[in-house]
């Protein structure tokens, strides 16, 4: 190794072959100044250019600092202790109630809680088989009209979930879980909302519209033009919604129709 601040164009010859052996350069003591210097300064030059500077070698250990901070898995200790001091989530809120969610156009999902009490108060007055019983009721109210199709599908007591097959897509739906008694009668224990299930195929609605718009209007929040599904319109709905009876109105004693 080279003397600190001693060029090796003003080393001596036995300083340059000190050097030589340092690098491990054969067969140093044979050779004449010059080419000493040429393979000493070879090899310093080749030593420069594969070691990084230090601002290289500074990122290089920044870098790796991150990787492996990123790649340290939390303890079993640390797991325990995430939820310490927390309390224990109730098994129940002690309210009936059903819940239903699309899943895709031909399932969809239900879950429910009904407190205990709840269920022997219907077994009580006759309920037999628990159930599930799914409505269509897309564009009517189940509350004074009946529904276009109904299906059942009785459950477990110890279920609290149920995955149903959609008849038809593109419908709107709800679930009703209860007790089917032997004489036929259906006790409620809780209703769901209504939910749309999307449809299995591409929309037929095709309506272009066309309209002027002046290039120095201001369109935030301005509503150029509403398109009305035909399912909205009257014609769509007259279309599709058939003529059933409905039950008693409110504040009615007459049946109607729709």
């Amino acid at each position: 190794m080279a003397k600190e601040g001693t060029p090796l164009e003003e080393m001596t010859l036995r300083q340059l072959r000190r050097v030589a052996s340092e690098y491990g350069i054969s067969r140093y003591s044979r050779m004449r100044k010059a080419r000493l210097l040429a393979e000493i300064q070879a090899i310093e030059r080749h030593k420069r250019s594969t070691t990084p500077s230090p601002i290289i070698e500074a990122q290089r250990n920044v870098e790796s600092t991150k990787f492996e901070l990123a790649q340290e898995e939390p303890t079993s200790d640390t797991l325990v202790s995430v939820d310490e001091g927390l309390a224990e989530l109730p098994e129940g809120y002690g309210e009936s109630r059903i819940v239903l969610m699309p899943r895709d156009p031909h399932w969809s999902y239900a879950y429910w809680e009904i407190p205990y009490e709840h269920k022997e108060e219907l077994r009580s007055q006759g309920g037999q088989q628990l159930a599930l019983r799914l409505y269509d009721v897309t564009a009517i109210k189940l509350d004074y009209q009946s529904p276009h199709s109904i299906q059942e599908y009785p459950c477990d007591e110890l279920a609290r979930e149920w995955y149903l097959p959609m008849p038809v897509s593109d419908r709107d739906y709800l679930v009703e879980i209860g007790y089917r008694c032997e004489d036929g009668q259906w006790l409620v224990l809780a209703r769901s909302a209504p939910i749309h299930v999307p449809p299995a195929y591409p929309s037929k609605w095709m309506e272009d519209q066309f309209v002027t718009v002046n290039w120095d209007d201001n369109l935030q929040g301005k509503t150029v033009l509403k398109l009305v599904p035909p399912s909205q319109t009257a014609n769509g709905s007259s279309s599709e919604i058939p003529d059933l009876p409905i039950y008693l109105q409110p504040n009615s004693t007459q049946p109607g129709k729709l």
